[in-house]
């Protein structure tokens, strides 16, 4: 796609396909955790809307004032979807461990709030939290999460850093959600009530009763670090949220 439109050739595609007749004149390209965040917009009754990804990586996106975003340089009322590609963030106080994993990366020196937090990476800061133990090589989020979940027979050491890890995984992502409330705050003090729409198997793992602990966990510590007077709502797991998304922006 470089040096070309990005979706030109999906249009060229739609409209020659066989003998179907189609006249597509444009095509809207939307960011995925974007769609996530317009798949919260079905809700009502809320201030603002924030999209949160924790999968295999992560990101968020929030609804800003356009004319509070410097390099658009406009004075048009009203706000519009910002894609924060937060997982780019590089936050203070991580480990040793952290930058292990970040040196034998592909993306050294990008990235490192993802490689603390995400699914993609997690089994990497577990395997290097023992650089001596044998493990194996592919162990991944879901082995971490087969750990924490089926904690009888494995080394007691691992387990609980394996727990360490999913901890410090949903209170950096509390913290993160905090630091965009607090944005936004600052642009529109009357911002009180905050929907957040989340997607991706990290944030919405269950343990072995059904229960939702790393979301649950995320909600305790927002209730500890959002400012006064200030909620936020996480609504349930919406269904292909980010086709619900899609279809809400094209429609839109």
């Amino acid at each position: 796609m470089i040096d070309q439109p990005v979706g030109e050739s999906l249009m060229n595609y739609l409209n020659n396909y066989k003998n179907i007749r189609t006249k597509f004149t444009n095509i809207k390209v939307l960011n995925d955790t974007v769609a996530c965040l317009f798949a919260g917009l079905s809700q009502t009754g809320f201030d603002s809307y924030i999209g949160l990804i924790v999968g295999t990586g992560t990101n968020m996106a929030g609804l800003m004032p356009a004319n509070k975003i410097e390099k658009l340089n406009s004075k048009e009322e009203g706000v519009i979807p910002v894609n924060l590609e937060s997982g780019n963030f590089s936050p203070p106080h991580l480990t040793v461990v952290d930058g292990l994993v970040d040196a034998m990366s592909g993306n050294k020196g990008c990235q490192r709030f993802e490689k603390a937090i995400s699914g993609g990476y997690m089994g990497e800061v577990f395997k290097t939290t023992f650089p001596n133990r044998k493990i194996k090589y592919n162990f991944d989020g879901a082995d971490l999460s087969d750990m924490i979940n089926n904690p009888e027979g494995k080394p007691e050491d691992q387990v609980q850093a394996a727990n360490w890890i999913d901890v410090r995984s949903a209170k950096l992502v509390a913290a993160s959600l905090t630091g965009l409330v607090q944005v936004l705050v600052s642009q529109n003090p009357s911002i009180k009530k905050i929907c957040l729409a989340a997607d991706g198997s990290v944030f919405w793992s269950k343990d072995n009763n059904k229960k939702t602990v790393y979301k649950d966990l995320v909600a305790e510590e927002l209730e500890k670090l959002l400012p006064e007077g200030v909620s936020i709502t996480i609504i349930g797991e919406v269904q292909d949220a980010n086709l619900v998304g899609s279809a809400i922006s094209a429609l839109s």
